[in-house]
């Protein structure tokens, strides 16, 4: 395998790991710091974020070092702690988006209907039942059901795509149905209703108060945001995840040959680039998280000035009172030893 292909994926796992440090290690301390924060939808957002840095915390500096080698040095324990950490970090971010997008579709469409409502301990309790179904599909590969192994040129770890046998096979098709075909289709179910809803809401709007109304402006605004929102959500997501499905898929059904070890490495690493994703999405979509992150960031950059400011004039005062008191000891003293000619007295300056 030539040297600069490790070199470009290692080059790759450097920018996915500085990129979700920052932004996902700033969502978290936004969240951590601002109680107002702390409502339904934005539970899932910070579980993301968390799963996300946790991912690129333990993981990522691993396919860096590995690349960096041009080979896997951490042997078969350290392939499985690995695989086992990405798989549940990136099934535990897929799970919040789709309870995410559940959250929003009752909202939307059943707001006055009090059973349904997701309130913020539903939302914790949604969050805690997510990661638990993200980590029994994950720990059942430790298991004995299937197993982990070095994918695509060797410096990363996953499921045995490639196995035709049929414990492997049979993991493969439950985790493909439970783990990308049922979280899509939540997605896209959620938001194609949220969609339908805002704007039936739009034209009842439109036909009560008039076109031009204050209220309908707002609506159509509102359904614009949305159908925004589950745009980039919805490509986001495909082009995270989907080109990791299909060539799984592929090596499944055709065979461990079919596809070159290359190729198989570009989709596991833009599977792991949603950790750069996510945060973008949520984030940066989100006016009032964004504005946060800014007067958090001025904040701390006035203070450290600041403070910088105050440590300068306080060693500028010291030098200062210093001085003076070095000149407030000095006095004059006369040296009785010391007479000169004409019998007058030489002082002598004596600092005490």
């Amino acid at each position: 395998m030539p040297a600069i292909i490790y070199i470009v994926f290692a080059v790759l796992s450097a920018i996915i790991f500085s990129t979700s440090i920052v932004l996902n290690g700033l969502v978290c301390l936004v969240f951590y710091k601002n109680k107002q924060f702390r409502n339904p939808p934005n539970v899932f957002v910070i579980s993301v974020a968390a799963s996300d840095l946790l991912f690129s915390t333990t993981t990522l500096p691993l396919h860096i070092v590995a690349n960096a080698y041009g080979k896997w040095i951490y042997e078969e324990e350290g392939c499985k702690a690995a695989a086992f950490i990405t798989f549940l970090s990136g099934l535990t971010s897929l799970m919040h988006l789709a309870a995410a997008s559940y959250e929003r579709y009752v909202a939307v469409v059943f707001p006055l209907t009090s059973r349904r409502t997701v309130t913020f301990q539903k939302a914790v309790r949604m969050s805690v039942a997510v990661c638990l179904y993200a980590l029994f599909w994950s720990v059942l590969p430790l298991c004995g059901w299937s197993g982990f192994e070095l994918e695509g040129i060797g410096t990363s770890c996953s499921v045995r795509w490639k196995s035709h046998n049929k414990i492997d096979l049979s993991y493969n098709v439950c985790i493909m149905f439970f783990c990308f075909v049922f979280p899509v289709s939540l997605i896209s179910f959620s938001y194609f209703k949220c969609c339908k809803e805002i704007m039936s809401s739009s034209r009842r709007a439109k036909s009560t108060w008039g076109k031009s109304s204050r209220f309908t402006r707002k609506s159509f605004e509102i359904e614009r945001k949305i159908v925004v929102l589950f745009g980039v959500m919805t490509v986001a997501f495909l082009v995270a995840w989907t080109p990791y499905a299909v060539v799984s898929l592929i090596s499944m059904i055709a065979g461990p040959d079919v596809i070159s070890d290359v190729v198989a490495s570009v989709p596991a690493y833009t599977a792991k680039s949603s950790a750069c994703y996510n945060p973008i999405i949520y984030v940066f979509l989100y006016k009032r998280l964004r504005r946060q992150i800014y007067f958090m960031l001025r904040r701390r950059r006035s203070s450290r000035t600041s403070k910088q400011s105050n440590e300068s004039e306080t060693w500028k005062f010291g030098e200062i009172s210093g001085r003076r008191s070095s000149q407030k000891h000095v006095q004059p003293v006369s040296d009785k030893n010391d007479i000169l000619k004409g019998g007058n007295t030489v002082l002598v300056w004596e600092v005490k």
